[in-house]
């Protein structure tokens, strides 16, 4: 009989008064009694302590005096974990039934999977669906790999929809403080772990005003940086990236390609990333990845 690995739920909350109850709600509801759900108040200025001090001792609360930004509050909520899987949840999302069950099962029964992630569901703020977040056609692509050239092409893998043991984690460094750190962590993740993804929608996705990716231009400079920070660190990748962007910008009238990469151009590079903006709706980059890039996948080697 497979023993049961003990679980850790970390959410990170900056000024979350509005939808943290059914957020930490649908958490409850998900996990047995025994499992740690730890919420990191990451310096709020509104209710949100109020929320938190109605759930008593069925979560555990840390607080930071000045907001430390979603990369560092998880990882503080990491660092303060037990459990031996560690999972993710955002204090405006909702989760969706069998969102730690189905992905532990597969931890559990595949010790060789460092990481595994699941599908979600985008909604409005009223929680009424809009869609999936990965399309079936690109669910298809991430059933058969998950690569860096599957994270670059449209495998959005969101830390609400992520379970990772928790030694690999801390041998990733954990997410990075600066903007951008989820789609950072899933270039690292698809360089060194060994990942799996299940097509089922584990969480919802709420799109309102407030949220990090609802204003578009701001978000393409976010990836961009992203981008920049990725091939600095992995120069042996950067004609890679480059040839990856560069046909995801094909189809659209943005000029200039992934050119801008690297180059400091930051408003050309802004412009010509607007697709990467489509992140926002479930996908990092146009399809079109598909064409022509099993060749460079062989020189380089990436590791699956």
């Amino acid at each position: 009989m497979r023993e049961t690995m003990s679980l850790s739920v970390v959410i990170a909350a900056f000024d979350a008064e509005p939808f943290l109850a059914a957020a930490l709600d649908s958490v409850l509801r998900e996990v047995p009694r025994d499992v740690e759900v730890i919420v990191v108040d990451d310096g709020s200025r509104d209710g949100t302590a109020g929320v938190l001090a109605g759930y008593g001792e069925r979560i555990r609360v840390l607080r930071n005096a000045q907001p430390s930004g979603p990369g560092p509050a998880r990882n503080q909520g990491a660092q303060a974990a037990s459990g031996a899987i560690l999972a993710f949840h955002d204090a405006d999302d909702l989760v969706l039934p069998g969102r730690f069950s189905a992905l532990q099962e597969v931890l559990e029964a595949a010790p060789e999977i460092d990481l595994v992630f699941a599908n979600g569901i985008r909604c409005d703020d009223e929680a009424r669906p809009l869609g999936r977040i990965i399309s079936r056609r690109h669910a298809g692509r991430l059933a058969r790999r998950c690569g860096l050239r599957e994270m670059l092409g449209g495998g959005v893998l969101y830390p609400q929809a992520l379970s990772i043991r928790r030694a690999r984690f801390w041998e990733m460094g954990g997410f990075m403080a600066e903007r951008g750190e989820d789609w950072d962590f899933a270039l690292r993740a698809s360089l060194r772990l060994r990942m799996a993804f299940v097509d089922r929608p584990v969480f919802a996705y709420r799109r309102h005003p407030g949220g990090v990716t609802a204003h578009r231009r701001h978000y393409a400079e976010v990836l961009v940086e992203v981008l920049e920070r990725f091939v600095a660190g992995h120069p042996g990748l950067e004609q890679h990236v480059r040839a990856l962007c560069a046909l995801a910008s094909r189809g659209f009238r943005s000029p200039g390609g992934a050119r801008g990469l690297g180059a400091g151009d930051r408003a050309r590079s802004a412009e010509a990333a607007l697709p990467l903006a489509k992140m926002a709706g479930g996908q990092l980059l146009d399809a079109r990845l598909e064409v022509g890039q099993r060749d460079r996948e062989d020189q380089h080697q990436l590791r699956v």
